[in-house]
This record gives C-alpha cells, structure tokens and sequence, in this order.
C-alpha cells in the first residue's frame, strides 16, 4: 500500500534537512559509533567485569537508528511521491529480515546440537518470538515470572532489542502520514508537527521509563515503552539538525563531550545501576551530541572516523545477531569464559559476521525484484517458516509425556535407592526427560492459584479429594509449593481435602522481608488473608515450608514463625513444618545434558540450617519433617537418585521427585 503519493507538504513549506542525512549520505562517524557500540555489547557479553555498563551499546543503537529512519522518512516526504510505506517497509525486510532468519535458524539448529535438552523448548519459543518481534515482550514477562527468573539466557535473547527497533519502524511511519496529513489539512509547518508528536512521544516515553525504573526494573528493561523515547530522540535530533550551525571548534567539544559520555557510561555503569531510566540520557545524549557534531578531529585524533571502526560499522547488524548464539553455544560446552577464550569468540564472531555480512546481508539488502511488494511476500513467507520449524519443536516437547506411573517400579525406585537400599538400573532414562525438567512443576502452577510477587489475593488451589471429610492446608512460598504432589498424593489416597495457598519469594514467617531492596508489603498482605482464610477454613492440618530467606537474621525469623504457628495451634490445628531442601552447586538443566556424572553436590555444602527445629521447640503442636535424606546420601547430594531427577533448577524438587516422596513424607508426618 502507498499512503500518500502526492507531496503532503503544503506548497511554500519549509521542509529542508541537512545534507548529511540524505537517503544514501555516507556518515563515516555514524558507522564508527555503530562500531563502538556493537563493541561495547560484544566486550560486555564476553568479560562482564572488563566493561560492566557495555550494555548501553544497545542505546547507542537506538539513538543512531532513530535518526537515520526518522530521516530516511522526512526525505520520502519531500519527494514527488510522498510516504510509500510498502516501499520502506521493502527497504527494512530487504536489510533486515534475511540475517536475522538465517541466524535464527541455525541458532535453532545449534540449539539442538550444543544445548542441553533441557532449554530446547523455551530457546524454541523465543524463536518464535523473536522472528516474530515481540520478544522484548517476552522476557519482559519472564523477568517477573518466578518460575522463568533463574532460567539461563538463550541464544535468541539479544532480540529484543532488534524487536523495540522493528515496533519502531512499524508504528512511526503511520503516525508520520497521519501527523503530515494533519499538517497539510491544517496548513502547519511537517517539521514542526513531526517535532511535536516526537517530543510528546519522548516526553512520555522518558516519563514512563523513570518511573517504571524505580517500580520494576525487570519488567522496565525491556517493555517497549521505556525505551521508545530514544529512538525518538534520535528522530528529533533528524527533525532540528539543519538548525545547528556551529564552528569547528564547538562541534569538536561535542564529539568529546558525546565521547567521554558514552564511555562514561560503558565503563561506571553497572548490572546494578537503576536502568534504563534517567541514567539512560548519559550514553543517548552522548550519542546524539556524536551525530551532531559530524565528521570532526581533535587534533590528530580523528575521532570515530577511522576504518577499523568503520568496518565494524558495516558490520555491525552481523556482528550483533551472531555474537550472542557464539558465545552460549561454547559457554554450554566449555564453561566460563577466559581471556583466551574471549579472544577465540571474538574471531569467530567476525569470521561468521562477515560471511553473514557478504553472502546474505548485503546482496538481499541491494537486490531489486519485481513487483516491489515482492520482498514483503518472501519476508512474511521466511517468518511464517521459521515460526512453524520452532512451534513443532515446542508441540513436539509438549507431547512428550512424563509417566509418573513408572514411579516405584524397578527401573524407577526414587528415593528408595537411599532410603531402603533398592537396586538402580544402569542404562536408564531418567524421569522425567530432560527436555521435560524444566516444566516438571506442581499443578498449582497451571491453575493459577499461585501468587506471583504481586499479587495478594488468598487464593487456594482446590486440590486432593473434593468430597473429603478432613481438610489439609499447604501454605508458603515456592519451596512448600514444591511439596504439592506429594501432599495431593497423601490427601487422594486418604479421601480429604487440600487446600493449597503459596505465594513466589513469601515466607510463612511473620515479618517485613525484602524484595529488590524494599519491603514487600504484598507478602504480608497475602499472609495476613490466608491466615484468615485458614481460620474459616478449620483444617485438620497445615504443612508449611519455606526458603532460609539468608539476608534475614535468623532470630527474627524464628520468631515469626513462632508467631504464626502458635495462631495455627490455637485453633487447634496441627502444623506439620518441613525443612527446607538443599540447593544445588549447578543447574541440573545444564548438568545433566553435559556430564551427568559429575552432577552430585557435597552435602554439607548444600544443606541449610534447620531453623523449623529451632522455631518448633517452644511451640506446642508443631511437628518438623526432615525429608533430606530421601534426597541425599551421608556425604552427597546426587542430581538423580534411582533414575528420578531431584531438582528442576537450582533449589525446586520436580515435580515427580516431589510425588515420588509422598509415601515418605506421609510415614514421617505420622499420618
């Protein structure tokens, strides 16, 4: 579709842009920025430590990108033929969409051969997401979702950023007709209206960043809307750059000042800086006075103007979708990465980058078909594939069953290996599949009824025999979460009912913990219902269980949890405390798909303190489980034990560990 072919200027407009940012100007010093950014991203995935704010590279990005499209489209303006968006969006699919298909491609493709089966199917899912370019959106649910919150990055996660670029070039072109076509009906200046609705979309956009910086930096880091507004700065300083006139010497201090503010940033900034947020004006803003000043020397320093930098530049588009794939890729197979190894990934980035770069980027990004809708056709085709490749992956993973029957048969024993000496099968697959690891997790989970962080409804999960004459109650956080299968077990096999009420990070304890530094009132609001629902409720039991919560004096906590238990016994229930599990020194998802052989954990490395013991002792009641041997020998705690996976992640029993557990838990609970 062509949204204008008349010129939307009205006649005697003065619509006129500096030289520099006409279609096809050559900018040496944008593509040496290019080059300095995509540096920045590569040395801060490599060696963290080396540069810890490298990841404002990707700002730099958006400043350059913004600029160069919000000018692109000004120039379309000023043409006899308007506005074509079938026309700009041929350009971007023709730039964009080949590299990026290729690489998600064979990311999926190594994926498979050098990732634990345990990551397939979410790698698989970001897939689709990233060809799809919502996946900012992605992992902006996953960074508020406990269950996805320790999962290890995937090799598609540098998408996002591609994703708020391509949200970008979709949206802004509309509102650009729409904007000049009110400019034409009203007889305003287009430069003057596209200046306002930029600022008002920066203005907002800044606004909603700062503020949604403070309230949840996780989500805040990769939403769309605390980010737009530098791209947005990028297109204003397209709209107004034919205004600045400055001398040599004027524009030299800005390239510095814009030097030394990116740098700035790259080196004090941190994995623990509030961002983006306000902070995120420092390495734009630099950015921005970079582009203004133009091609400039500071003496003999010729500024980002030299070709080392400029060939980065090329390249940068290449550089930024192989590097990241690299380096999980070598990570899952070698481990941590050091500065010989950093080194060897650099070259195989630039290696595969200018394969990319020459045999795929460039010679789509110049061809010429026709009709000129063609590309767009190829482009929805070449996603529609990638999408259908990676969701029968997904669907694939998804059919593949976990058989909780085979708990307790031979090849399966479980716990019994350390509690009754049975004899382990070798050769065995263990349960569940290692595809399957990471979406072993209590119904609980799929019902709804688990509260996130911010939530606070006392919400019970309806479970165990719904006829049944007695009522047993769960409540805690993830850790007695966990413990659901078995406890729904033990409750079907006795015909009573189980309610079960967990909320993420919430402990039983009766005190004011913290979460990202402040209190988490949600998790005393949540408490204080589900006590009350409990009271209403007059069940027979109630098993809790609860993370140590380490920055937590342990005095305080055993003093709330004497506090809520001793509420619980007043009513005359019986609380059944069961200590918490021991963490693993690994993630069994990467473990287990390497070396299984090496999976075991020293025990007395793992094992917390039982504080339940210690809380118990004066309450009346109150009776402390002790599972930890059906988890660990006398010295080790094993990723496997009779060919049934112990841990999901780090620190949840799956839940078919958990289920197998529960003729164990109910002997201990003296039920």
């Amino acid at each position: 579709m062509v949204a204008s072919r008349k010129r939307l200027a009205p006649r005697g407009a003065r619509l006129a842009l500096r030289d520099d940012i006409a279609p096809g100007g050559f900018r040496p010093e944008i593509q040496g920025l290019r080059g300095l950014a995509v540096a920045f991203v590569v040395i801060f995935h490599i060696w963290p430590a080396a540069l810890p704010g490298g990841y404002v590279g990707v700002d730099i990005f958006f400043v350059i990108s913004g600029f160069l499209i919000t000018g692109l489209l000004t120039r379309m303006v000023l043409s006899d033929s308007g506005i074509s968006l079938v026309g700009f969006y041929t350009r971007r699919v023709r730039r964009l969409l080949p590299a990026a298909i290729v690489a998600l491609f064979v990311t999926l493709a190594g994926t498979l051969l050098f990732v634990s089966d345990a990551w397939w199917e979410e790698t698989a899912k970001q897939v689709i997401a990233s060809a799809l370019y919502v996946q900012n959106w992605r992992l902006a649910e996953q960074a508020v979702d406990y269950l996805g919150a320790e999962d290890a990055p995937s090799p598609v996660q540098h998408f996002w950023s591609l994703s708020i670029e391509e949200q970008f070039y979709i949206v802004w072109p509309v509102l650009m007709i729409a904007a000049l076509w009110w400019a034409r009906r009203r007889g305003h200046s287009p430069v003057q209206i596209l200046t306002f609705v930029l600022g008002a979309i920066l203005a907002g956009s800044l606004a909603a960043s700062v503020a949604l910086t403070r309230s949840d930096p996780a989500w805040a880091y990769f939403v769309t809307h605390t980010r737009v507004w530098e791209l947005a700065l990028g297109g204003l300083l397209a709209l107004t750059l034919d205004r600045f006139q400055a001398n040599g010497r004027v524009r030299a201090t800005m390239a510095a000042a814009g030097m030394l503010a990116a740098l700035a940033s790259a080196m004090l900034f941190s994995r623990s800086t509030d961002f983006p947020g306000f902070k995120a004006l420092l390495p734009t803003l630099g950015a921005a006075l970079i582009i203004a000043a133009g091609s400039v020397r500071i003496g003999r320093f010729r500024g980002l103007d030299i070709a080392v930098l400029r060939y980065v530049g090329d390249r940068s588009y290449s550089i930024y979708l192989w590097h990241w794939p690299l380096i999980i890729f070598y990570a899952a197979q070698r481990g941590a990465i050091d500065l010989a190894d950093g080194l060897l990934l650099i070259v195989a980035t630039l290696v595969v980058s200018e394969l990319s770069y020459r045999f795929v980027e460039e010679p789509y990004r110049h061809s010429r078909t026709s009709p000129a809708w063609r590309p767009l056709i190829d482009g929805t085709v070449a996603v529609g594939l990638c999408v259908a490749v990676a969701g029968g992956l997904v669907h694939a993973i998804d059919r593949q069953p976990i058989d909780t029957s085979l708990i307790g048969t031979p090849n399966y024993p479980g716990p019994a290996a350390l509690l009754a000496n049975a004899v382990v099968p070798e050769g065995v697959e263990p349960l569940p599949p290692l595809s399957k690891i990471g979406s072993d997790v209590p119904v609980i989970y799929g019902m709804k009824c688990h509260q996130e962080q911010k939530g606070t409804d006392a919400t019970g999960c309806p479970l165990g025999d719904p006829a049944g004459t007695r009522t047993i109650v769960m409540m805690g956080d993830s850790h007695a979460a966990q413990w659901v299968p078995a406890i729904d077990k033990i409750a079907k096999d006795r015909k009573w009912k189980l309610v079960s009420f967990t909320k993420a990070a919430c402990p039983v304890t009766r005190l004011t913990i913290l979460d990202d530094g402040k209190p988490y009132e949600q998790c005393a609001l949540w408490r204080e219902k589900v006590l009350a629902e409990i009271a209403k409720l007059k069940p027979d039991f109630v098993f809790t269980s609860q993370s140590n919560y380490a920055s937590v004096a342990q005095d305080a906590m055993i003093e709330g949890l004497r506090s809520v238990w001793s509420e619980l016994t007043s009513q005359g229930v019986r609380v059944v405390a069961i200590r918490n599990t021991p963490f693993s020194l690994f993630d069994p998802r990467n473990c287990l798909g390497t070396d299984p052989g090496k999976c075991i954990n020293p025990r007395n490395e793992v094992e917390r303190e039982n504080i339940y013991a210690l809380a118990a002792r004066s309450v009346p009641g109150v009776s402390v489980v002790d599972m930890n041997d059906a988890l660990c020998g006398k010295e080790s705690c094993p990723a496997v034990v009779g060919n049934i996976v112990v841990l999901r992640d780090n620190h949840h029993l799956t839940a078919t560990y958990a289920l197998a557990l529960a003729p164990y838990l109910a002997k201990a609970a003296g039920l």
